[in-house]
């Protein structure tokens, strides 16, 4: 590994004055204490992070001794949150060491506590551009990857045998997929077949921790371009294998991205709603044959559906039972009685099934605008 310090001036109120009084102090403390990742890598170019991220080579429980408003987090990884608000914490790792990691039969990395050195750190994280660490006491930026390069230069590099990396921890395909969009760059030509070749391993991965990964996927101003990417690469099929490309669900992705931009909220609801609504109608297609009322075979093809999904991608119950109430009341919603309207208006999952309703009348299903158009009037 090859050491570049590189002087940098970052603009100030792109900086986040608690990550730095945090470095600080741990400094100050006599440990070793760096910002790192990607929020080096967004202010590089010329981007405002979301989150800073803090490595330091003080123990989870010394980082613990130093914060009173501090708490220790993870099992496969052990974190340190240190609290600034009810909903504000800086991220704190201690740096990892590559040796005797418990790892499971089939070689993904279960427990990662043994700890080391900054070198020893860098060779256990993943791309050349989320390896880059920032020393505040001399306002240099640390590359022992060529990182710097590959920014300049937009290119998406692992860090070590690629194989043998997506062995360890799967979503880091994924995480590849999201940077390439995000930072507009290019995966190495070797790199992306890898990629291709290891896709299926995604289904070694708990579906708990895959839904917050859907989450960042999908919720950002770039959707469409993720999801056609997940589809090239053979990733899709592994976390939505009921999920097929069609002009509805390019319809919300486009939606998503433009809420996204002006800053308006977005729902992990819509997101698996549509994306198993297509599913959902084939398989009340297929129970039609039974002798069950409507709402019955509706409530069995959602149950049929949400229970495959789960088994790739967590869904809350939360989540899950809400996605039902969308689906059901579409039906109501195509069928409306004009003395029942205000009733179904006044149910409190009326907005987002309308919103949905919507959506469909856009997209797939044209001759529900006049339906669609009705509900928009009598909501005035």
């Amino acid at each position: 590994m090859n050491l570049i310090r590189q002087r940098v001036q970052f603009d100030k109120k792109f900086l986040d004055p608690d990550a730095i009084k945090t470095v600080k102090k741990i400094n100050k403390s006599g440990y070793e204490a760096y910002l790192v990742g990607g929020c080096i890598r967004d202010l590089l170019l010329g981007y405002e992070p979301k989150d800073f991220d803090i490595a330091t080579n003080a123990t989870p429980e010394q980082i613990k001794e130093l914060f009173k408003r501090s708490r220790i987090i993870g099992r496969r990884f052990k974190l340190v949150h240190v609290m600034f608000s009810a909903r504000k914490f800086i991220e704190v790792a201690t740096f990892r060491s590559s040796k005797s990691n418990k790892t499971s039969t089939k070689g993904m990395v279960l427990r990662d506590n043994y700890y080391g050195s900054l070198k020893d750190d860098v060779l256990r994280r993943d791309f050349t551009v989320n390896c880059l660490y920032f020393d505040i006491k001399k306002s240099e930026v640390i590359d022992y990857v060529d990182g710097l390069n590959d920014l300049k230069e937009l290119k998406i590099n692992m860090i070590g045998n690629p194989s043998e990396r997506f062995e360890e921890d799967p979503v880091r395909m994924i995480r590849a997929v999201r940077f390439k969009v995000k930072l507009k760059a290019t995966i190495d030509s070797n790199l992306y077949n890898i990629i291709v070749k290891n896709a299926y391993l995604i289904s070694n991965v708990p579906p708990a921790r895959l839904y917050e990964e859907v989450i960042k996927l999908f919720h950002n101003e770039n959707s469409i371009e993720v999801f056609s990417e997940l589809s090239n690469l053979g990733i899709l099929k592994y976390l939505f294998s009921q999920t097929q490309e069609d002009s509805f669900i390019a319809a919300y992705l486009v939606n998503t991205s433009e809420r996204i931009k002006i800053g308006s909220s977005v729902s992990p609801v819509f997101l698996f709603a549509v994306f198993l609504w297509s599913a959902q109608n084939n398989c009340f297609n297929e129970l039609k044959k039974k002798k069950m009322t409507r709402a019955e075979l509706m409530i069995m093809a959602s149950e049929k559906v949400i229970k495959k999904q789960v088994q790739q991608v967590m869904m809350p119950r939360w989540l899950s039972a809400r996605v039902k109430d969308i689906w059901l009341m579409q039906h109501r919603l195509e069928n409306y009685n004009s003395k029942k309207s205000k009733d179904l208006i006044s149910n409190p999952r009326f907005r987002m099934a309308y919103d949905f309703f919507l959506l469909r009348s856009r997209s797939i299903d044209k001759q529900l605008r006049v339906k669609a158009e009705y509900w928009t009037n009598i909501q005035k």
